[in-house]
């Protein structure tokens, strides 16, 4: 998987329970969970080289899921009834949005728009912490 997918899907995992690190010296994303869990060792924060190896990767919050879904069903053609909007504006629109995207045929779409934003954030976020994405690249695919 190439980094920035996996930066990605950090990123769109909205379970405040899994805190996901970039590493610096390898370009790993690293779930900072049990063990148990993935089966790797967790990070040892008692280290204090590993407060400058690793960064806590943002997580997409509900205003700004809910603000991208918005984005996503004003620039959609294939819903002339405003379904999506629809279930935006009712009881548990996260779960009515995607009902709707399936419904629709639209959840390939959706996808690629969610993707495409998330990505924009991740490079956002490298920028503002100067945050050399090309050589971390590197460093990710010599350690895969």
């Amino acid at each position: 998987m190439k980094l920035m997918d996996e930066l990605v899907d950090a990123y769109l995992d909205n379970n405040f329970e899994h805190p996901y690190y970039l590493d610096l010296y390898t370009g790993q994303v690293i779930l900072d969970i049990d063990e148990a869990y993935t089966g790797e060792p967790g990070i040892d924060w008692d280290d204090e080289e590993n407060e400058e190896r690793y960064i806590d990767i943002p997580k997409i919050d509900s205003n700004e899921a809910f603000y991208v879904m918005t984005k996503f069903a004003q620039r959609t053609e294939s819903d002339p009834e405003d379904r999506l909007f629809d279930a935006l504006n009712g009881h548990r629109p996260f779960r009515r949005f995607k009902d709707v995207l399936y419904e629709l045929d639209l959840w390939d779409e959706w996808n690629k728009f969610e993707y495409k934003h998330a990505e924009e954030m991740i490079k956002s976020w490298m920028e503002r912490l100067d945050i050399d994405y090309n050589e971390l690249n590197e460093k990710h695919k010599a350690n895969h």
